[in-house]
């Protein structure tokens, strides 16, 4: 499954147990996303005491090849359900920040 590459910045709360953090990426057109999830979730052992930011994967579903800019379409809905706070899935990224796997 692809995963794109960004940086959990920060530990959002410990509530809901196991805690929950916040992630970032920039996309295609240089937008800064978050996203908040369960850390678990993102590939890596992040605790509140991490030294932030630390490199995490976002598992996610292409939706859409590589243009011919290198642009890719891509969906955090699938496998976890990941989102901003606004509820947004759906993300235009460059093939270099997606890892194959």
């Amino acid at each position: 499954m692809p995963a794109l590459r960004a940086h959990a910045v920060r530990w959002v709360s410990d509530d809901p147990v196991p805690g929950w953090v916040e992630v970032e990426f920039v996309d295609a057109d240089g937008v800064r996303r978050v996203l908040s999830d369960k850390p678990s979730i993102f590939g890596a052992d992040i605790r509140p005491d991490s030294p932030y930011p630390v490199e995490v994967l976002v598992a996610c579903e292409v939706l859409d090849p590589a243009d011919e800019d290198g642009r890719v379409f891509i969906t955090t809905d699938r496998p976890w359900g990941t989102s901003t706070a606004e509820g947004r899935t759906e993300f235009v990224v460059l093939e270099d920040q997606l890892v194959c796997g």
